[in-house]
């Protein structure tokens, strides 16, 4: 208890101490006019002048300082602002890049869209015929409609449109960013779709043609002599310069390879089918039989062996002969062995020729149709007994005419043509 007031009684002393040799008490001697005057300026009047310098004088020094390096603190906001600036700018313009990659993906695909759904719709229309003897075509060449239609892409109406306005879907994507990296993802969904159904109608065209070149193989007739004979024959055309489709890479250069093959397989598809309307398809007479085939025979007046370019179909007298394919009557009359004879030119290098009629019932130059009377069966010219000597002709050369008979069935099919009305 005693040691306390002690220890107080020793801080107090030396205070006083201190304070008596620091701030004693300080006396001014003011004279004027003859008086003078004693003003007393005691220590703790000092004690607090003193502490207000010191305070004075380092707030002065904190205040020089914060005014000596604000500049330096507004070079550094501007530094960071600037920053944040190009950054932002960075950043919108790589949203501007991914939005214009995703316009452009979209509308490549749209393209594509576009292409799947004439070729589908083409495919429906095939399906549509009544010809049951489609469906049994091999290759496919045609399918039911509501296959079809279960074929077609579910999005009909413009890409963009969809997958920028879709609203509920997008909203809860938080960020722009994100939102864009899921209408890509999206865009590229659609693309595997189209080029697995490019792929299937690829492979579907590859067999129709395969199916054709099979059905004219006999006939030693090839798509190819089909489709040359049709680039000779189109020699006068013209029009208006319109660039075809391409289909580039909308996410690697060679995703386009599908619609390009399958471009290019429809349009072979669709000239060989345009050039085999000019096909001999129809039976020259209804009822008949083989009298004597294409090739070497013993020549029926000389008895010596030669060669007989056409088919002779024998039946009885005043049978009517039709026309085997649709085209241009190029003679009509009596040509010497021949008798009465009728050639038709069919167009794309095919012509027909019947011989030995007794009644001729068209004219040069007249339009017939397949299965049109031409005259009537008889035995003019050079002939022992009444029968047709039917030719068939192909890029100026003569061909054996039973192939084309037996593969007049499939052309009718891939005609689209029902076979029975055109026996």
């Amino acid at each position: 208890m005693t040691e306390n007031p002690t220890k107080m009684a020793t801080v107090f002393a030396r205070f006083k101490q201190w304070q008596e040799t620091y701030f004693p008490d300080r006396q001014l001697f003011l004279r004027s006019q003859g008086r003078v005057r004693f003003l007393t300026i005691h220590s703790y009047t000092q004690m607090g002048i003193s502490a207000g310098l010191i305070v004075a004088f380092f707030w002065g020094i904190v205040t020089s300082y914060a005014y000596l390096t604000r500049d330096n603190v507004i070079e550094g906001k501007n530094q960071t602002i600037s920053t944040m600036s190009t950054q932002y700018k960075t950043l919108s313009g790589d949203f501007s890049a991914l939005e214009a990659e995703v316009e452009r993906r979209a509308v490549l695909l749209e393209e594509r869209q576009r292409f799947l759904e004439t070729i589908l719709q083409e495919e429906i229309g095939q399906a549509d015929t009544p010809d049951d003897t489609l469906s049994s075509t091999p290759g496919s060449l045609a399918k039911p409609a509501e296959n079809q239609q279960q074929a077609l892409p579910e999005q009909q109406s413009s890409l963009l449109d969809q997958l920028f306005s879709e609203g509920e879907a997008n909203a809860a994507i938080p960020s722009n960013a994100e939102r864009r990296s899921h209408l890509l993802e999206r865009l590229r969904e659609l693309g595997n779709r189209q080029r697995a159904l490019a792929s299937h109608l690829l492979t579907k065209k590859a067999s129709e043609l395969a199916f054709i070149d099979s059905t004219l193989k006999d006939t030693a007739v090839s798509t190819d002599d089909l489709l040359r004979k049709r680039s000779v024959a189109q020699t006068a055309v013209g029009g208006p310069y319109v660039p075809d489709r391409t289909f580039d890479g909308v996410f690697d250069e060679r995703d386009g390879y599908q619609f390009a093959a399958l471009q290019e397989h429809d349009e072979r598809l669709k000239m060989v089918t345009n050039v085999l309307e000019s096909y001999p398809v129809g039976k020259p007479v209804e009822k008949y039989y083989i009298s004597d085939g294409f090739g070497s025979r013993i020549d029926p007046f000389t008895k010596v062996r030669s060669k007989h370019y056409a088919l002779d179909m024998a039946g009885w007298p005043g049978s009517a002969i039709k026309a085997t394919a649709p085209g241009t009557i190029i003679y009509s009359g009596w040509y010497g062995p021949y008798g009465n004879m009728v050639e038709i030119d069919h167009g794309n290098g095919f012509r027909t020729r019947y011989g030995h009629m007794r009644k001729l019932s068209v004219k040069k130059n007249e339009q017939v149709e397949l299965g049109q009377k031409l005259g009537e069966m008889g035995k003019t010219g050079r002939a022992t007994g009444t029968h047709l000597h039917y030719e068939v002709w192909f890029n100026d050369k003569v061909r054996d005419p039973m192939p084309f008979i037996k593969a007049a069935s499939n052309v009718l099919k891939i005609q689209g043509r029902h076979e029975k009305n055109y026996e």
